[in-house]
């Protein structure tokens, strides 16, 4: 949840709120009628005390705290769902129409899971099945970052990184560098070496992403067999938690893919960062190693 919800904002729009001051603007118009204003502004003391103290003690209850919490996080929710469905109709494309496909599979087990919790005599709670509501929004923004990391534009691989870095490493050695050619070849080394280990990094975590995104679906689809064969079953909500804490990986790796790194494995030959500085290091020293060789001969 981004922000904490005003509880006692939320206490003074709940519609029981409402309820309460209508009946006590009805009770005070009631009251004028045989005690003049009198009566009027009597009642009104007495609704306006009560209010007053309501607002000091119902915000801090749990209960009610609790109920804010879980609206909120229902609107934040589908506010999500919203935007990344909008973003996969946007990236369209064969990938997107089976992300959507697979979801609106995942969405349906959900509410069916719901109208089952919504029956009584059952362990499954409402609550629970809002954890598999969040499932699906989250397989919807996981799916729609591995799709947005199809579309990039691929940068040099791994192995071509370490071979330029040994490249630059041989020439170093060279003892007919001067010491600028030797500080900007090392300067090359570091932006190659730095390129490479997060090449690493991204391919381990776009293999922990397609991972998750292929067993999402699937220990959805087990849950919901699970909760349909026995909807009776006691410590239902446990089992679905025990199932849920397994995938909370999920989370961890779309923290980690953050824009800058997103950026970074792009190719380092068709952008202006600091990987074609690196390319462009290596151009200038050796039309400078070129021009001192000319110069020797001339001599």
């Amino acid at each position: 949840m981004s922000a904490s919800p005003s509880y006692l904002a939320a206490f003074l729009r709940h519609p029981n709120n409402g309820m309460a001051l209508l009946a006590a603007g009805c009770a005070a118009i009631f009251a004028s009628i045989p005690y003049g204003w009198e009566g009027m502004a009597l009642v009104g003391v007495v609704a306006l005390g009560i209010e007053v103290l309501a607002a000091l003690a119902i915000p801090d209850l749990p209960s009610f705290r609790a109920a804010v919490d879980r609206t909120q996080a229902g609107r934040m929710r589908e506010q999500r769902r919203a935007s990344l469905l909008a973003e996969l109709d946007e990236q369209g494309g064969q990938g997107g129409k089976a992300v959507r496909q697979t979801y609106e599979q995942m969405r349906s087990r959900v509410l069916a899971l719901m109208r089952t919790a919504a029956q009584a005599g059952g362990s499954l709670s409402v609550h629970d099945v809002e954890k598999l509501d969040d499932l699906c929004v989250d397989y919807l923004g996981m799916s729609a970052l591995h799709l947005s990391l199809g579309q990039r534009k691929e940068g040099l691989g791994e192995d071509a990184l370490l071979k330029r870095i040994a490249a630059l490493q041989t020439q170093i050695k060279n003892n007919a560098l001067s010491d600028e050619e030797e500080r900007q070849l090392r300067a090359a080394q570091s932006e190659y070496t730095e390129a490479a280990e997060r090449a690493r990094r991204m391919a381990v975590r776009r293999s922990v992403l397609e991972a998750t995104l292929v067993s999402m679906p699937d220990k959805l689809e087990e849950l919901y067999q699970l909760v349909m064969a026995s909807p009776y079953a006691k410590d239902m909500g446990s089992k679905i938690e025990d199932s849920l804490s397994r995938l909370r990986i999920a989370e961890e790796v779309a923290a980690e893919f953050d824009d800058s790194e997103l950026d970074a494995i792009e190719s380092p030959l068709t952008r202006g960062d600091s990987r074609t500085k690196a390319n462009a290091t290596l151009g200038q020293i050796s039309r400078q190693q070129a021009a001192r060789r000319v110069g020797a001969i001339k001599q």
